[in-house]
């Protein structure tokens, strides 16, 4: 759950904080610089959400075999 929760921070960040200082500071186009900085602050707070809910949910099951 802590690695989630420090995914989602970091998305959160980026998403509204760091996203247009990023594009400035790395001099791509703009909409290169939204594709891939959006596609990642996405994928943050996803994977982020997700390990969070995997992680209260008791984390992964046991192995069947």
């Amino acid at each position: 759950m802590a690695g989630g929760a420090v995914s989602v921070v970091l998305g959160v960040l980026a998403a509204f904080l760091w996203h247009s200082p990023l594009i400035e500071a790395t001099g791509v186009s703009k909409l290169v610089g939204f594709a891939v900085f959006r596609g990642t602050e996405a994928a943050l707070l996803w994977g982020g959400a997700w390990l969070c809910v995997r992680g209260w949910n008791g984390g992964p099951g046991p192995a069947e075999g």
